[in-house]
């Protein structure tokens, strides 16, 4: 689908003699970047296969819950206080919260408040928590149309994905830069460029403009308890990647050309020393990322999500009660005894990254939301009892089956003071794109989510725009819906 055979041509209409254009780079390094480009500039509403439009909306009714329930949280509500000098009656919504900004602080807060329970998408990050934000802003300052917001989302969950795939690491290096956060700004940056529309020329320059915004990628939960309380800041990616298209448009030129620099570019300076740019083209228009997106069920990291569920359907189908909990042994990869095993959590962060307290959640049949992470759930007594019985063991066959599929098998046996025992294996979560979840599903979720915000009473109508937006030519019954208006 995508033009290969201009590329020359437009690097000779930018030829600027011994110097190459930053825009139009000449060298095969950068043709799959260009291709990218070029790519995005060209997608249209009217080729996008009718279940990539579906997942995009899915997506984003599923994020606009997440940023509603974020800022009814102590976390969340501090974020708002934090902003609150930039609150405006004409500015971009911040949903759930009564508030507006311009878009480049409205972007910054809907990020961060969307990953505030760790409850967003997950696909080799968590690419709903910028490219949404960034997607919606700039749908409301120029005011888009739906067709182009949706445009707008798929092509940032193109570009991103595609950036983490050509920008990979060694395990080695791995260990010292988190180099899969690296990509969100960019396709925040992909997604509002997308929404606003342009020239080819302006999409290479917000490309450059996202990657060279793009924030330092930090082992958030490696600095010690508790941890870090913006987690990966994806915030300020998404910033990064709004600014970046609102320069473009107005014909600021970005760094287009450090993106495939092998030497001084973006893999180098985000750590990546497996850097491939053919991965930055490959597939375009036939293969789609965004149906690799998964949503969660829990409110707590994906890997944790396979336990969770485990226990769930084991409580539920026995009718365990948890005062009868001998003890709970976990089969699992050695990433969660060796990063999620913690079993005093200092903060709600560190509880949602903490296989004990997620597994005690489930143990007490919690509902999944803000209230597993209420201050008086963080103090229970109960709960820290449940979290000491919980044994971790590395599975040989679940570590093989992470590095092999990134599958986050785990098996759980519960043991009661009967002498019962009960066991269940789960490969995949629910909401895994291999599990996907029903539209029914993401708006039980959504509707979980919204309860005690501002846009409560506007939950059914803010689903119904939604299902349908691609079939109205205005998103500013959506916009009022989401202003409580």
């Amino acid at each position: 689908m995508v033009d290969r055979g201009t590329q020359n041509a437009c690097v000779a209409h930018y030829d600027v003699g011994i110097a190459q254009h930053i825009l139009f780079p000449s060298g095969p390094e950068h043709l799959d970047a260009g291709f990218l480009a070029r790519f995005l500039s060209g997608l249209r509403f009217e080729v996008l296969p009718p279940e990539v439009v579906h997942k995009a909306k899915q997506i984003l009714l599923d994020t606009i819950g997440c940023i509603a329930a974020g800022t009814d949280t102590p976390l969340g509500k501090r974020l708002l206080d934090a902003y609150k000098a930039e609150a405006s009656n004409t500015g971009c919504v911040v949903p759930g919260s009564g508030m507006a900004a311009g878009p480049s602080i409205a972007t910054k807060l809907n990020a961060w408040l969307s990953d505030v329970l760790d409850y967003e998408d997950v696909a080799v990050g968590h690419p709903s928590a910028t490219v949404i934000p960034a997607a919606m802003a700039m749908a409301e300052h120029v005011r888009a149309t739906p067709r182009q917001f949706l445009t707008g989302v798929v092509g940032g969950y193109e570009a991103g994905i595609r950036l983490h795939d050509s920008t990979q690491a060694s395990p080695e290096v791995y260990k010292r830069f988190a180099v899969y956060h690296a990509w969100h700004g960019f396709a925040a940056g992909a997604a509002a460029m997308g929404v606003s529309g342009g020239t080819e020329e302006q999409f290479r320059s917000a490309l450059g403009h996202a990657a060279a915004n793009t924030s330092i990628p930090i082992w958030y939960v490696q600095y010690g308890r508790p941890a870090h309380a913006l987690k990966a800041n994806y915030g300020q990616m998404a910033l990064g990647g709004i600014d970046a298209a609102l320069c473009a448009r107005q014909n600021i030129i970005g760094p287009f050309a450090m993106i495939s620099d092998p030497e001084r570019g973006f893999a180098r300076i985000v750590g990546s020393d497996n850097f491939d740019p053919s991965r930055l083209s490959h597939g375009l228009g036939d293969v789609w990322r965004i149906k690799e997106s998964s949503l969660k069920a829990f409110p707590a990291c994906a890997f944790l999500h396979t336990t969770a569920d485990a226990i769930n359907n084991l409580i539920g189908r026995n009718s365990i009660d948890h005062r009868n909990v001998e003890k709970v042994w976990i089969r699992c990869f050695s990433r969660i005894p060796h990063w999620f095993s913690d079993m005093a959590p200092a903060s709600d962060i560190d509880a949602q990254l903490s296989i004990q307290y997620v597994s005690a959640m489930a143990l007490l049949s919690v509902k999944p939301g803000r209230a597993w992470y209420a201050p008086s759930q963080l103090g229970d007594a109960t709960v820290s009892a449940l979290m000491k019985r919980i044994h971790i063991e590395v599975d040989p066959v679940a570590e093989q089956g992470f590095w092999r599929e990134r599958m986050y098998r785990s098996t759980v046996t519960v043991a009661t003071k009967n002498g019962q025992y009960f066991t269940m294996t789960v490969d995949w979560a629910p909401g895994h794109w291999r599990r996907p979840f029903s539209d029914e599903d993401v708006l039980k979720k959504f509707i979980n989510n919204i309860k005690g915000t501002s846009i409560e009473k506007n939950g059914s109508q803010i689903a119904d725009i939604i299902v349908g937006m691609e079939r109205s030519d205005s998103l500013e019954n959506l916009w009022k819906s989401l202003r409580n208006r």
